[in-house]
């Protein structure tokens, strides 16, 4: 079976849409989620047609006889300027999904190798990410370091 790896385009927003569903599912607990699954799909639609089409984000794929199998997605923002980081531009990688039958076949890692040089042929000089216990080893293996400054406020 060949994989092929590409950029999504427009056409791919209801797949995209769908998998990031199916991840959520699988991370996050349902007493967390504050919408139901068709109202965050539709929202997920919405969200990848105005910001894939307008280059806001940029999401990595790999397909197997023409299915999306893994994808990973990048987007972009801006903090104030400071001496570490002089230009402000942050990219956040999120949604390193491989469907489950495809896992441990490296297709994550060679999406994950593929979005963070998206972010370096762009010229970012900070890649941020969320990483849970079991990635956390795979993500240090491509330099990236745990941070303990970061705190989070969710409000209802």
């Amino acid at each position: 079976m060949t994989i092929s790896y590409r950029k999504a385009t427009l056409a791919d927003v209801k797949e995209l849409a769908r998998l990031r569903v199916q991840f959520l599912k699988e991370v996050q607990s349902n007493e967390t989620h504050q919408t139901d699954e068709e109202g965050l799909r539709q929202t997920l639609e919405d969200y990848f047609h105005l910001h894939l089409g307008s280059g806001e984000i940029v999401v990595w794929l790999a397909e197997a006889d023409g299915k999306i199998v893994c994808t990973s997605g990048l987007c972009f923002f801006r903090i104030f300027p400071g001496f570490s980081l002089p230009d402000g531009r942050v990219a956040y990688i999120l949604n390193v999904y491989t469907l489950p039958h495809w896992r441990k076949k490296g297709l994550g890692k060679e999406i994950f190798s593929r979005i963070v040089e998206e972010a370096k042929n762009l010229g970012y000089k900070r890649i941020q990410l969320h990483a849970s216990e079991e990635g956390r080893p795979i993500y240090e293996k491509y330099g990236f370091k745990a941070t303990s400054d970061e705190m989070e406020l969710r409000l209802n």
